[in-house]
């Protein structure tokens, strides 16, 4: 279910259920202000990571493009929240289940306590394409985060998870699970 290379070990704050109802907070990594919430469904739970699944809900007259893939409402996204890992990873599939690809949001290790899930976003992303075709994103915004934060692990941190995840992607072992 989860990809591997795991860093350090982290552990559930709380239980957490199938069938769950989970609320998710992204975090801006240099004001620590929550950016976004969302409500998902836990489809599956180790004890370092938790899988949530959520429609894409974002309704908008541009809708969000992504390297070129657009995000529309009904898209799934199943979202792989690791709690001893430097990322995230979101198969995305169409309303159908068809894959559009993986974002791959690197990121503090989650956190999860009762007020569920929460991660700080690290500015620095990698989406890949159905086809293994790769593109990094977010390069001058983390560039921006890390001049701002001032913090000297995470940085190394980062490029470290960036790294993990091209190669996992390279490898064709990006995490899913079967059905939309």
């Amino acid at each position: 279910m989860a990809a591997a290379d795991a860093v350090d070990g982290g552990e559930l704050a709380m239980d957490v259920a199938v069938g769950q109802l989970i609320r998710v907070h992204k975090h801006d990594y240099v004001s620590g202000n929550m950016m976004y919430s969302w409500t998902g469904t836990v489809i599956a739970s180790e004890p370092n990571c938790v899988v949530v699944r959520a429609p894409f809900k974002l309704v908008s007259a541009n809708p969000p493009i992504v390297d070129g893939v657009t995000l529309l409402p009904g898209d799934i996204f199943t979202e792989f929240y690791y709690l001893d890992r430097w990322y995230n990873i979101f198969h995305i599939a169409d309303s159908g289940g068809r894959l559009k690809g993986w974002y791959c949001n690197v990121a503090q290790p989650a956190t999860l306590d009762d007020a569920g899930l929460a991660f700080v976003d690290l500015c620095l992303d990698l989406f890949v394409h159905p086809d293994g075709a790769m593109a990094v994103l977010d390069e001058d915004e983390f560039a921006v985060a890390v001049v701002s934060a001032h913090c000297a692990e995470d940085p190394v941190q980062a490029r470290a998870a960036l790294q993990v995840l091209i190669q996992l992607a390279h490898e064709g072992r990006l995490p899913a699970i079967d059905g939309a």
